[in-house]
């Protein structure tokens, strides 16, 4: 049985209502006439400004959706659309006036984000608009129901700290999944068919339960990851697919080149894989796939998570792990966990039990309730949640009714800003996957005015976060991809169903047409005759599943006739053909996003320039040959999320100086596509990578970039291309260019890529300037023979140096003179240096230093064949992962260099030629081997390495050491080759 339901959760009103009387007053003050006509209702409006809120607030947190109240607030909403409608065709014309005045010359430095309209020449036409919008408000703000909530207070919730997240009650299911996966005896090597051998496990349960939790605890399981030469992770119900589909996606989480078939991609290769949350679509074509995977090496794993048992037999499982709702006092650690974290339960704690009652056993409910009451540990507070309502609407054999309350409790609780960002989300299809800064500007693109700027970023970066630390969002194992579980999305749904909707068929649509503002439309299902003229509320449409369509363009001609209210349009997830951007785009004239990606279109429209307001563009996966010359006139454009061969097509893209966010610039040679382009656009944030800078020329002028303005950037990769060459005027040329690219001091990551100077300017080791750079990452600088002082950076943690082809000596200018070495450092990587001879060691440079490398815990050396010694100053009691491949020459030092790895967990070494001695009795603390094409002397005995757990060998299986001592009477063998 479901609730009353509640209206769309909180909104904007509040800020469109004072910006319209801001710019009302602007327009007045030149226009008397109007002034003597509407001046008072503008005063009216403005008083009620104190109150707007409340009434918002009230009408949607207490769900009164019966009777006049109801009424009064949809009434409400459209007049506030309404007038954010106009502010938009106001600033659509100021935007187009301006351009005309300024077609012959663009300031350098210029905003087109003024805030204030009076030299704007408005029409009779417009003005009878602002009028009659003035007039609505007046009336609405003032109505006798709107009225009774003067004096009403309203309090903000309090933000939640994040929490770890914490798997309780599933020990035993964890170890039977690990036994199954990671066997202690190897695999039988006995036979053809078993050499073939693939083991499909399912974890069942019911939503919420924790099964995909319980997937990636063991998709990251360290043994996990050491047995097997792939993993891979398939969201299945991410959308409808095809065999090709699940193909590719199979493919693409093993990380294989994208023309890599499935069976090339793991014959003869032992694979991990999980298919998460099975559909009917991967139901029906499981035979066809597992015939193809039959080629992987034995001891491969499928792991299903589904919600049917029927799939045990679908799928032909060779086990099976059941999760259940968990037990009672299970539940109340989950709770506990996430309401109390370390303070002090007392008399919360019965009241807390019982409100864990009725969450039937759900772990995923106890969080979301938990992290609720964390705001408020008041008991009264704690009282009226347990005695709410709702929780009457729960049945114990429902599991979607399970949820119901729990989500619409803590809605309720939720302040305006938060609750119509998490209803805006309901509209999602099953599974899907986005990014947090996407979904941001789908927010900014319905929720924000005109030229928030990047304050609006950090306030929505904060909104999103806090939902997340409140459950409402998962992270899922791919970095920086969310989802909605499911058992969250569908009472969100319920919440927001009036005005968000998933239409899922034509009939749907048709019907629904009158009733939302954003929607996600199934477009395999396009009625191309569809008759849609009156839908022009629609604020967001999300298309989904469009390749299955015919007449593409014909249906979204008749789908997008009229929706001039139109904010966000995306096509990115529909896969549909396009082939060009639709030529009907300037009809939707207040767009803010618009993401054309992966539709294989090759054509964009001039008209797509008249759009004013855009502030998101997604080109990604498009095939374009050419743009406009006048996307320079998207003045109000903040992010172009493109690949480096669509940016480079952007003529004069320095002019659009609100972009915040550009992934790639690609610096070219012809006036408009110069790296000066970059040097006005310095509210950029997060990551930029600079490419072809080989096209940087010696006439060029340094610094031009004016990269140390830039004060929001964390993530800067500069890259030369192959063909930049190896010639000493091509190397001072590249130094030159660097020394002119010194970011800002707020930097967190840096990567170069292709340099070919012989050294680094003086501003790479300048550790007062780098105080937050965490990251340095130098790949194939070619011409590099020596590195800078990086050793003095104080807040480094993670250091790679990769392809340094002609670098032979590492030492006292790679620690620099400073008291302090690699004060922070935790991982290190020597990767592809063949001609790297000597590492020298710190003491044997200056005695009087500091504890270096004190934080140490990973040293990676791979493909360092003529290394011939490890200093001692890096093999410190703090490391706990050593990792050694294709190092010929390194362990003829000696082995007392591994006295001091009191700490060492795991030890790699593979591929390294000649007899390697292993001092066991240095090796205490070793709990994991891994061996490949190696010869190995246990000098001392393998026993003396008493909490050693796993031997891995070359084939990716273990070695059990029981089986290892029988074949020598009880004793491990000191020699033993893999």
């Amino acid at each position: 049985m479901v609730g009353p339901g509640l209206t769309v959760g909180g909104w904007f009103a509040g800020a469109v209502i004072s910006n319209f009387v801001k710019k009302a007053h602007s327009i007045m003050q030149d226009n008397h006439a109007l002034q003597a006509e509407a001046g008072d209702m503008l005063y009216s409006v403005q008083a009620a400004l104190p109150r707007i809120r409340i009434l918002v607030e009230v009408t949607e947190r207490k769900a009164i959706s019966n009777g006049s109240y109801d009424e009064w607030l949809q009434q409400f909403k459209d007049v506030v659309y309404e007038a954010e409608d106009l502010l938009d065709d106001f600033e659509t014309k100021r935007i187009r006036d301006e351009l005309r005045r300024k077609s012959s010359k663009v300031g350098s430095a210029a905003s087109f984000a003024l805030r204030y309209m009076r030299n704007l020449v408005l029409s009779d036409a417009d003005l009878r608009r602002l009028k009659d919008v003035l007039k609505k408000l007046d009336k609405i703000v003032n109505d006798d129901r709107g009225t009774r909530f003067h004096g009403m207070e309203f309090t903000d919730e309090q933000e939640v700290p994040p929490t770890r997240p914490l798997i309780v009650g599933r020990d035993k299911e964890k170890q039977d999944l690990l036994s199954l996966i990671c066997p202690a005896a190897p695999p039988s090597r006995d036979g053809l068919e078993s050499s073939k051998q693939l083991s499909v496990i399912a974890v069942v349960g019911a939503a919420g339960v924790g099964k995909t939790s319980l997937a990636q605890v063991i998709y990251k399981n360290q043994n996990v990851k050491e047995a097997f030469a792939l993993r891979g992770w398939v969201l299945v119900s991410r959308r409808s697919r095809d065999k090709q589909d699940i193909l590719k996606d199979i493919v693409d989480s093993f990380g294989m080149e994208q023309q890599s078939t499935l069976f090339s991609a793991t014959e003869n290769k032992r694979f991990f894989l999980v298919l998460d949350d099975v559909q009917d679509d991967l139901r029906k074509l499981w035979g066809s796939i597992r015939s193809i995977l039959a080629g992987a090496a034995n001891g491969s794993v499928v792991l299903l998570t589904t919600r049917s048992e029927e799939d045990v037999y679908t799928f032909g499982t060779t086990a099976q792990v059941s999760l259940g709702h968990l037990p009672l006092e299970s539940m109340c650690r989950v709770f506990e966990h996430h309401a109390f974290g370390r303070q002090e339960k007392g008399s919360l704690e019965s009241i807390g039990k019982k409100i864990v009652r009725n969450l039937h056993g759900i772990p995923l409910l106890a969080e979301v309730i938990g992290r609720l009451l964390r705001q408020n540990l008041d008991k009264g507070h704690w009282l009226k949640i347990s005695k709410s309502h709702w929780w009457f609407y729960s049945e114990d054999d429902d599991i979607q009714n399970a949820a119901l309350p729990s989500v619409t409790i803590v809605c309720e609780h939720l302040s305006d800003h938060l609750r119509k960002r998490l209803c805006y989300c309901s509209i999602f299809p099953s599974g899907y996957l986005f990014e947090k800064n996407m979904l941001i500007q789908m927010w900014k693109a319905n929720f924000m005015q005109q030229h928030d700027g990047i304050e609006m970023e950090t306030k929505e970066n904060k909104w999103f976060d806090e939902l997340f630390n409140r459950s409402f969002f998962q992270l899922t194992i791919w970095e920086n991809k969310y989802i909605i579980p499911d058992m969250i999305k569908e009472p969100v749904y319920r919440i927001a169903e009036k005005e968000c909707h998933a239409a899922t068929d034509s009939r749907e649509l048709k019907r629904s047409l009158q009733l939302y503002r954003h929607l996600a439309i199934d477009s395999s299902d396009f009625n191309v005759h569809l008759d849609l003229r009156k839908a022009n509320k629609w604020r967001t449409i999300l298309f989904f599943d469009g390749h299955k369509t015919n007449k593409l363009h014909e249906a979204l001609a008749n789908i997008l006739c009229d929706p001039s209210a139109l904010r966000l349009l995306d096509f990115s997830y529909s896969k549909a053909r396009l082939g060009k951007a639709p030529d009907f785009i300037n009809k939707f004239p207040h767009l803010r996003f618009l993401d054309l990606s992966f539709t294989d279109i090759t054509i964009i429209p001039d008209s797509l320039c008249k759009l004013r307001l855009l502030q998101v563009l997604g080109l990604r996966g498009c095939q374009l040959t050419e743009l406009p010359r006048a996307m320079n006139e998207l003045v109000n454009l903040q992010f172009l999320y493109a690949e480096a061969q669509t940016v480079s097509l952007v003529y004069k893209i320095g002019q659009l100086t609100n972009l915040l966010g550009l992934e790639e610039f690609p610096v070219g040679r012809i006036k408009g596509h110069k790296i000066t382009e970059l040097k006005d656009l310095n509210d950029l944030c997060g990551q930029l990578c600079i490419s072809n800078l080989e096209e940087v020329t010696s006439t060029d002028i340094e610094g031009e970039a004016q990269l140390s303005r830039k004060r929001h950037l964390k993530k800067l990769v500069l890259k030369w291309g192959l063909e930049a060459g190896a010639s000493s005027t091509n190397s001072h040329v590249c130094m030159r260019t660097l020394a002119g690219l010194k970011p800002n001091s707020n930097l967190e990551e840096l990567k170069i890529n292709c340099y070919m100077g012989v050294g680094f300017p003086a501003w790479m080791a300048d550790e007062q300037h780098f105080t937050k750079l965490r990251r340095i990452h130098l790949i194939k600088c070619k011409q590099l023979k020596t590195l800078p002082p990086l050793g003095q950076i104080p807040s480094l943690v993670i250091l790679v140096l990769e392809g340094l082809s002609v670098l032979e000596q590492i030492g006292g200018e790679f620690y620099g003179t400073g008291y302090r070495v690699f004060p922070s450092l935790e991982k290190l990587k020597f990767l592809d240096m063949p001609n790297w001879r000597n590492w020298s060691d710190i003491e044997e440079l200056q005695n009087s230093r500091a504890h270096p490398f004190p934080h140490l815990k990973k040293v990676q050396i791979k493909n360092c064949k003529v290394l011939s010694h490890m200093p001692s100053c890096c093999l410190q009691a703090s490391l706990q992962e050593l990792d050694l491949s294709e190092c010929n020459e390194i362990f003829k030092c000696s082995p007392s260099c591994f006295s001091g790895l009191r700490s060492l967990l795991r030890l790699r070494i593979h591929n390294c030629l000649g007899r390697i001695h292993l001092p066991c009795n240095l090796l205490a603390s070793l709990e994991v081997l891994n061996l490949q094409k190696c010869e190995v002397y246990f000098q001392g005995g393998i026993e003396q390495v008493i909490k050693l757990k796993r031997i891995l060998t070359s084939d990716f299986c273990e070695l059990n050491l029981d089986e290892l001592r029988e074949t020598r009477n009880g004793s491990v063998p000191e020699i033993f080759t893999f």
